[in-house]
């Protein structure tokens, strides 16, 4: 006779044709299945929120060079799985002209306004020699615009 209890299983019309299971052990393994999946459409979501700011901080670049502003440098920065920072290094002389720097922070704003996936702050420093990129790698600015590799 099979002994009955509360961790086997006794399917009305089924029956077990694969390894017998406990309770316990489909629970264990459907959770894990479950996680595996959450994360992979979790690590899918992340990579397009990263594309996304990529994308946006590109925008600002061009946008940028068409008000004649030259972007010596950006550097991006991930604060959690929908925030991030822009790093913007312009020229020292752009930099310091009022209309330039009032136009560049209104074109960041209105770039970051038609973005609702993703929480994107720029910020702006001038460019100068005493510019440490190592520095601003430890501060977390992990991507650097463009193809060269860091």
């Amino acid at each position: 006779m099979l002994e009955k209890s509360e961790n086997n299983l006794n399917l009305l019309d089924f029956g077990i044709v694969g390894e017998q299971l406990t309770i316990s052990e489909l629970l264990h393994s459907s959770y894990v299945r479950g996680r595996e999946d959450f994360q992979k459409e979790v690590e899918v979501d992340f990579k397009k929120n990263i594309q996304s700011a990529a994308h946006s901080s590109s925008l600002l670049k061009s946008k940028l060079s068409e008000i004649g502003v030259d972007v010596k440098g950006m550097f991006l920065k991930v604060i959690n799985f929908n925030t991030f920072k822009c790093l913007v290094i312009v020229d020292e002389e752009d930099f310091y002209s009022r209309n330039k720097r009032w136009n560049s922070y209104k074109i960041s704003e209105d770039i970051n306004s038609t973005n609702s996936r993703i929480d994107l702050t720029f910020s702006f420093m001038s460019n100068s020699e005493e510019l440490m990129v190592d520095n601003v790698i430890s501060d977390g600015f992990i991507f650097k615009y463009g193809t060269e590799k860091i």
